[in-house]
């Protein structure tokens, strides 16, 4: 059977591909990889989205803190490494190390008398983080169609214990989810812009790659 199987036209972008337009997406637009509160990132940068630091009774200034992600990879079904997570049909895996810092330490000038403020300090901690996902259409529209990534379970290596790996696991599906809504793959990027393309079937992500099949407009 023909790739197109009953349809007129076949597209597919193989996962290093996929990783080719992480890096040069994510390069370009590094402020949805970089997080921070004012301590962390400046109102005035476009290299980084500037975000309210937590506010808590008794912290001046609230709770200031910053995530950094690396530009994601992809491994698509079937897995081609060992992982914690492992791509299924129709899945694929999104690794990414995350860098979390925090500000620890009080600013308060109303100390009591007689005594100093405790020492400020830049904490900092390395994740390694593992995304299952399945690809999703965002827009169907012939000829500008958009695939987008489907978050389904997140898998953070080496926290313990139990609870604690629970808790930062659902903190960062939701944070990774909201991250990865900013990639979208138009239809022509796989088509290689030879055809505006009707889908009909798919996205499918099998045999290394993200396949769509369908007819030419």
């Amino acid at each position: 059977m023909s790739l197109t199987q009953a349809e007129t036209v076949f597209g597919s972008v193989h996962e290093l591909g996929i990783d080719d337009l992480f890096k040069e997406f994510f390069a370009a637009r590094p402020r949805y990889l970089n997080y921070g509160t004012p301590v962390f990132v400046p109102l005035t940068t476009v290299n980084a989205t500037a975000i309210p630091a937590v506010n808590f009774p008794g912290v001046p200034g609230g709770i200031q803190f910053s995530l950094q992600f690396s530009i994601p990879t992809t491994d698509i079904h079937p897995p081609t490494v060992a992982a914690p997570l492992t791509p299924g049909p129709g899945q694929f895996t999104v690794q990414t190390t995350v860098t979390m810092r925090m500000m620890c330490g009080s600013q308060r000038q109303d100390h009591p008398a007689g005594t100093a403020p405790g020492p400020i300090s830049i904490l900092k901690a390395n994740l390694s983080v593992i995304a299952l996902c399945h690809p999703i259409v965002i827009s169907s529209a012939p000829g500008s169609g958009q695939i987008g990534i489907g978050l389904d379970q997140v898998e953070v290596v080496d926290i313990k214990p139990d609870d604690l790996e629970t808790l930062v696991e659902c903190l960062l599906k939701m944070i990774l989810q909201a991250v990865l809504s900013n990639f979208r793959l138009p239809f022509n990027t796989i088509t290689a812009g030879a055809f505006g393309l009707i889908l009909l079937v798919g996205p499918l992500a099998e045999q290394d790659q993200i396949k769509v099949r369908g007819n030419a407009l």
